[in-house]
């Protein structure tokens, strides 16, 4: 589907990240994880 409104800017984030080769974004936010190639950690849920 098509990107708009602030997922352009999640989208860009990802993006960088992965050029980058970020192996883990820390963030309490749930919309990446519409990226599946970028792991994500919740620094708020106690994840190990």
């Amino acid at each position: 589907g098509k990107i708009t409104g602030a997922r352009v800017h999640d989208a860009r984030i990802a993006a960088i990240c992965l050029q980058h080769r970020v192996k883990c974004l820390w963030t309490a936010d749930r919309d990446f994880s519409r990226f599946p190639a970028l792991k994500c950690r919740n620094p708020l849920a106690g994840e190990e």
